[in-house]
């Protein structure tokens, strides 16, 4: 019954029906309000599938589709296959199985690639099973061939593709039973799988709710997820004042795009990476007048800018590209404070007025004590990831696929919700750290164990 009921939410899209009620309920309590502070951070979810080579990958992904096909039209299969399959693939692609010299591993892939064309030829038939091209198994096969191989040359042979002419991380597919998960990795991590991101309030007189839960494939990046976070909390009416985020979640754009939902993005940004800002030597950005009406620029030497164009950068992003003159930059007496060209001018990157002015803000604010004060209470959040992790698991997916590794981080938040509501009317004390039991003797009250 309980793997009927998470088939039909998954089915639907209804994770959030778990959460939502929860919410619900404690806004009419007066546990939950929109306002006040929230705060974000993320874990990596390793895929329920195991570690595969390239070899493996395409071994695995022809065993699969084999299979799928023999329970689905075991005569036909029979028929247009020879029987060399069932010995070739019946087995599954363990690394023990695999030949360890490089030329045998390349003529077992070339085997495995024209085996695996041919099942897509024959699928093409006329005789083959209705719908059978499109089983999914078989649209996998038909992707990862995309992906592993080269289109066949003029005489038929299909080559290996080179490691270095392989598809981007964001869309290579590592396992046939779980194409959604993704190879990524932060600092020295690794993994093949998703990401959580759970957003929790924050504010010392109310419980420590999580509000929101986001699920992404691996390779997403953190700050293309806070723009949805805030969308999906303005729907259910929680949108806090104040967001408490790392760096990862935080762009010039997002600071704009935030405050249209009334939200301060509170979380350090990057920083200006030129030579002069580096070495904190010569004129960086700062020290330049932007005219923006005028479209023009001016630099600590008085001169004006030449050139003002707007362009996009490699995200695709708008920027406007300015360049001074030639001349004006050659005859400049503090041409070493400013350029470290041999003949050309100084060139400017700007992101567009509300963006830059953002970033110029926040940059500034960063370095002052009243940031870190409240910055501080970002840490928190990091013992919400533990205790997902640690009482509910949550860094290995249960189930295979996007969604219903989101329903299980869903499923994770209420448990820790239920668990903080429990705590909380027992005890309302804020929970600050963890207390050894020494320690516990010499306090008046007894902590929260949230």
């Amino acid at each position: 019954m309980l793997s009927e009921f998470r088939e039909r939410l998954v089915q639907q899209g209804q994770e959030e029906r778990l959460l939502d009620p929860l919410l619900e309920r404690c806004r009419e309590r007066g546990w939950l309000r929109g306002g006040g502070r929230a705060r974000t951070d993320s874990s990596h979810v390793v895929a329920a599938i195991r570690a595969l080579n390239r070899l493996q990958v395409v071994g695995e992904t022809l065993r699969h589709t084999l299979g799928t096909l023999a329970g689905v039209a075991p005569d036909w299969l029979r028929t247009h296959l020879p029987a060399t399959y069932a010995e070739r693939y019946g087995r599954r692609f363990d690394v023990g199985r695999l030949p360890r010299q490089a030329a045998e591993q390349a003529a077992l892939a070339t085997q495995i690639g024209a085996d695996g064309s041919a099942v897509l030829a024959a699928l093409g038939l006329p005789d083959a099973p209705v719908g059978a091209a499109m089983l999914p198994a078989v649209v996998t096969l038909r992707l990862v061939w995309l992906q592993q191989y080269y289109a066949p040359d003029d005489e038929g042979q299909q080559g290996w593709r080179a490691a270095t002419d392989l598809p981007p991380a964001g869309v290579a597919i590592n396992s046939p039973y779980d194409v959604e998960a993704r190879y990524s990795h932060k600092r020295d991590t690794v993994w093949v799988g998703y990401k959580d991101h759970f957003t929790e309030t924050c504010d010392a007189e109310r419980p420590h709710l999580i509000t929101h839960v986001a699920t992404t494939p691996g390779t997403t990046a953190d700050n293309d997820v806070t723009d949805q976070i805030h969308r999906d909390l303005a729907a259910k009416q929680l949108t806090p004042n104040e967001h408490l985020v790392d760096e990862g979640y935080t762009d010039a754009a997002l600071l704009v795009s935030s405050q249209q939902h009334g939200i301060t993005l509170v979380g350090p940004v990057r920083q200006d990476h030129s030579r002069q800002a580096q070495e904190q030597a010569g004129y960086d950005l700062t020290r330049f007048t932007i005219q923006w009406q005028d479209q023009q620029v001016v630099c600590p030497n008085g001169r004006t800018s030449a050139v003002w164009s707007p362009a996009t950068n490699t995200d695709e992003e708008p920027v406007i590209r300015v360049t001074f003159a030639r001349a004006d930059c050659r005859a400049c007496p503090v041409r070493a404070d400013c350029t470290t060209a041999k003949d050309g001018p100084r060139r400017l990157t700007l992101r567009p007025q509300p963006e830059h002015e953002a970033l110029h803000a926040a940059r500034q604010h960063q370095s002052t004590a009243a940031f870190q004060t409240v910055y501080a209470g970002r840490a928190g959040v990091e013992g919400t990831i533990a205790q997902a992790v640690g009482a509910g698991g949550a860094r290995h997916a249960r189930y295979r696929g996007l969604a219903k590794t989101h329903l299980q981080a869903v499923a994770t938040a209420v448990a820790i919700n239920l668990h903080r509501l429990w705590d909380w009317q027992h005890d309302p004390t804020p929970f600050l750290a963890h207390r050894s039991p020494l320690s516990s003797l010499w306090q008046t009250t007894t902590p929260a164990t949230c």
